[in-house]
């Protein structure tokens, strides 16, 4: 069951988390301490030091945990889009869709025909063949897909983008968008409230869900987030958790 697409058609926000570091054991600890508030874990592959093999024993130990293992592709190219949903990806969140040509080529790579052109084979998601046919007929309904817009460009093609048949919803990548506005990291300016405030609003005028990193989560700060219409809403990275928690035990002693 992907259990993001589950919350979504509920009406429910969904929450999830970020995983940099390649130790099943981190995912573990996460899993094991939230609560079974995380709906999904998404493997970033475009920052860290995540390969191929240690991202298909992640997605292993994410579904052990009754977890829907997302992962963030490098770039948006039909190599990494295939192998990772062989490997048995549930979710992909793809970076850098800055028109409708991108948001149409990511679809159509991530599902199989004749709806897309994802190319057929055993792999791990269908059990190396065992369960291929049942596999294959399921998946296209299975994977969701989440779009990042992160680029002036994309803000400017936003309302075809959001038209994309087969899309699940977006992030907004603020740092990068607000790095494509001249303006890195400034998220006061008002240029950039108003870039931020279209996204929502053509969102939703779209129906297409919007999603957001809150990267340093506090209570209030994702409260906030869901107040401020966001229904995937990632919190924290593994990375996060341990640089925090190491820092409110160690500065005091």
């Amino acid at each position: 069951m992907n259990k993001l697409k589950n919350s979504l058609q509920n009406g429910n926000v969904s929450i999830g988390t970020w995983i940099q570091i390649p130790s099943s054991a981190v995912v573990e600890i996460i899993a094991h301490n939230s609560g079974d508030k995380l709906d999904w874990m998404c493997i970033d592959m475009e920052h860290g030091s995540i390969g191929i093999e240690s991202m298909t024993d992640l997605i292993r130990t994410i579904e052990a945990n009754h977890i829907t293992p997302f992962v963030r592709i490098p770039k948006n190219d039909y190599i990494w889009i295939h192998r990772v949903l062989d490997a048995g990806a549930k979710g992909l969140i793809i970076p850098m869709i800055n028109s409708f040509t991108d948001a149409r080529k990511s679809v159509s790579e991530a599902l199989y025909p004749p709806t897309g052109k994802r190319s057929f084979g055993y792999s791990r998601a269908n059990c190396y063949g065992k369960d291929f046919v049942n596999s294959v007929h399921c998946a296209n309904d299975e994977i969701s897909i989440i779009l990042q817009i992160e680029h002036s460009h994309g803000i400017i093609d936003l309302n075809r983008i959001l038209d994309t048949d087969g899309i699940d919803g977006t992030f907004i990548g603020p740092y990068d968008l607000s790095g494509s506005m001249g303006i890195v990291g400034d998220f006061n300016n008002e240029k950039y409230k108003n870039v931020l405030s279209e996204y929502k609003s053509k969102s939703k005028d779209h129906s297409v869900p919007t999603g957001i990193h809150v990267v340093r989560p506090t209570e209030d700060k994702v409260k906030k987030a869901a107040a401020d219409g966001y229904r995937i809403i990632a919190v924290g990275t593994d990375a996060v958790f341990l640089e925090e928690k190491c820092n409110s035990v160690f500065k005091n002693l």
